[in-house]
């Protein structure tokens, strides 16, 4: 009798381990329709920031922007850019309160045509606007009050507001501020005082009749918002010591005549970082959205301290998060700072933005190493970790939202009218494949899917049974469908010799590639493979078309590359502007070790082959036509536009792509 008592409470410890630790409920699919789509409206959306990027460039990834679920692009700057905007910085000390007729970024016509085809995929285009601060000479140049010098090259572009730069010459009134010693909320909108830029009277009307020109011009051009740079630095009408109407005659003109033409509603929001001295929030939220810095910079610990409750207590700058734009990363702090964070991890802080309910987000593209402009340095805003937040975003932006923690787990459940979901992040120590138990109070008993695999999650009794990978994140959703993922080694690029593409596939039915249009010719992989350009080429170059499918989702893509023989053993300067070519301007090229100023280079067939012998690097500079440098040893701040640094493994190629120069 004891015997069978001992055996009857082991297989009641038996069934109650298995119930507890591992037998998982079963319940019948939910009948799902749901399709990805973007909103309706830019507000309802996310951002992708394209820093670096040409209207063009824009123009050629808009189905893989639509695809990763951005609803708005933000461009760079539109005015017309110091030197012609060969540097990113020089966006940022604009000429101009005109589109750009001489810009890196591409023509007023391609900014049109940019638009117009971005309408074609939903998507709207936000355009950077100056409006603080115009272009200095340099890092060092005074006015006679000690306030930094305009640019002379403004003139050509804003004769009157040049013109009346130090003094009124004609009655239109001070155009820049010269009020050094301004306190209170002075110091921050009456003399700019970062980076040697000189500050606009933006009081003054008819600054605001030009900064409006600009916004109606982009308005027509088919803009349908804009960023405002420095928009702390710029007064309101309830400022307590300086107050003008600047905001009420520049973007809520804009607005109503945004809403005249298109009967919607214009997308505005200002850079304002950290909090404006001695001024509410409020003065700028009543005239647009705000720049909300703070937010993922209270979350930057939580992996390292695997308490979920830092994402839960994170604030805002603001009580309505309506009025907010976040991001993980700016541009400005990604090009000042040499700690970056992991693709991965970039991801994970981006679907919390995403998730949020009701904040705005904006997601940089990064540039490149060396910050070319004219050339995208990262497509991870392709990635599934991304995209799958900015599709849950779009699927739920209008749902209710429930925040809360479960173990070491952040969850953000969605409960829409007909419709469920969840991201949950694990901060903590990851087992790949365990099942976890995580609290979910408000989704409903049944199979949700995991928007990145497609592996299913069970909810029974508020309580997810999930199968975390080892970068803990799942976003669950009552959808099987789930899209393809393709990374590519390079796209679009020169090359010279056996050159080899890399090709990888993921969550792939079908995966395949083929050459210069003969999709005949296809060769089907899985996993991996290397696509060899060198037999392939055609008129000059290669057309690789890379074909992937998940169930219905489908990425399909061709990508050319172009073939170089290089010329006469020396550097090739390749595909440079023929107006660069024929006299039109004066190019030097500027080298290091020692720096020094020469036109030591030869023009054959199109292309500048330089010498460089001894050269640790060098770029390519324009000059107005005629133009003589008289100090080859110093550099001259006179060039109108230059080129990127050639150095390290692209001076050791031999060869350098001056496209879009």
């Amino acid at each position: 009798m004891k015997r069978r008592s001992i055996c009857i409470l082991l297989i009641l410890v038996m069934i109650l381990n298995i119930l507890g630790c591992g037998r998982v409920p079963t319940y019948e699919d939910f009948e799902d329709h749901y399709t990805d789509t973007l909103p309706e409206n830019a507000e309802d959306g996310l951002t992708l920031h394209a820093f670096n990027w040409t209207y063009q460039e824009i123009r050629i990834n808009l189905e893989n922007i639509r695809n990763a679920g951005f609803k708005n692009v933000l461009t760079m700057p539109v005015q017309q850019p110091k030197g012609g905007g060969s540097a990113w910085w020089a966006f940022y000390q604009p000429l101009s309160f005109s589109i750009g007729d001489n810009s890196a970024l591409g023509s007023k016509e391609d900014l049109i045509a940019l638009c117009q085809e971005a309408e074609q995929y939903g998507i709207c285009i936000l355009a950077d606007i100056v409006a603080n601060h115009l272009a200095t000479t340099d890092d060092e140049g005074k006015e006679p009050d000690g306030t930094p010098t305009v640019s002379p090259a403004v003139e050509e572009y804003e004769p009157v507001i040049y013109a009346n730069r130090n003094e009124d010459t004609d009655g239109t009134g001070l155009t820049f501020h010269h009020n050094r010693s301004a306190r209170g909320t002075g110091e921050d909108t009456q003399y700019y005082a970062y980076g040697n830029l000189p500050d606009l009277n933006t009081a003054n009307p008819y600054v605001q009749q030009r900064v409006l020109a600009l916004l109606t011009e982009c308005i027509d051009a088919g803009i349908d918002g804009f960023r405002f740079d420095a928009a702390k630095h710029i007064e309101t009408s309830a400022d307590p010591d300086y107050p003008s109407d600047f905001w009420e005659k520049t973007v809520d003109e804009a607005r109503k005549y945004y809403r005249e033409k298109t009967g919607k509603e214009l997308y505005v929001y200002g850079e304002i970082l950290n909090s404006p001295a001695g001024r509410s929030l409020s003065n700028y939220t009543d005239h647009m959205l705000i720049t909300d810095d703070g937010f993922t910079a209270q979350l930057k610990s939580v992996f390292a301290s695997k308490d979920p409750k830092q994402i839960l207590e994170a604030g805002l700058k603001v009580d309505d998060p309506t009025r907010l734009i976040a991001w993980v990363e700016s541009h400005d702090e990604y090009v000042t700072t040499n700690t970056h964070y992991s693709e991965i991890r970039v991801a994970k802080y981006w679907a919390i933005i995403a998730a949020k309910k009701g904040l705005g987000g904006l997601y940089l593209a990064r540039p490149t190493d060396e910050l070319t402009v004219g050339q995208i340095g990262s497509y991870a805003f392709e990635s599934e970790y991304v995209a799958v937040g900015n599709r849950f975003h779009n699927r739920f932006f209008d749902a209710e939202s429930y925040e809360s923690v479960s173990g070491t787990c952040y969850i953000n459940e969605k409960i829409g009218a007909n419709d469920q979901g969840a991201l949950i992040l694990n901060v903590g120590d990851i087992e790949a494949g365990k099942i976890v138990k995580v609290a979910v109070p408000h989704l409903d008993n049944g199979n949700y899917y995991d928007a990145l695999n497609g592996s299913k999650v069970v909810v029974s009794d508020h309580t997810a049974y999930v199968p975390f990978d080892a970068n803990g994140m799942v976003i669950i959703t009552r959808s099987r469908d789930i899209h393809p993922q393709i990374s590519i080694s390079e796209r679009d690029c020169s090359f010279v010799g056996d050159k080899v593409i890399s090709l990888e596939a993921k969550n792939c039915d079908e995966a395949y590639y083929y050459y210069n249009g003969e999709a005949s010719d296809k060769h089907t992989f899985q996993d991996k493979a290397d696509a060899a350009l060198l037999d392939h080429i055609k008129d000059g170059k290669v057309d690789l078309t890379v074909y992937v499918r998940k169930g219905v989702n489908v990425f399909e893509q061709t990508f050319t590359y172009q073939f170089v023989e290089l010329i006469d053993g020396r550097f090739n300067v390749i595909n440079l502007d023929p107006k660069y070519l024929n006299g039109d301007y004066e190019l030097y090229i500027w080298s290091w070790s020692p720096g020094k100023w020469s036109q030591n280079y030869e023009i054959r067939d199109g292309v500048m082959l330089v010498d460089t012998t001894g050269m640790t690097g060098f770029l390519v500079a324009a000059f107005e036509k005629g133009y003589q440098i008289k100090d080859p040893n110093n550099w001259d701040s006179n060039v109108l536009k230059q080129s990127a640094d050639i150095k390290g493994d692209i001076l050791k190629q031999g060869f350098f792509d001056m496209s879009g120069f």
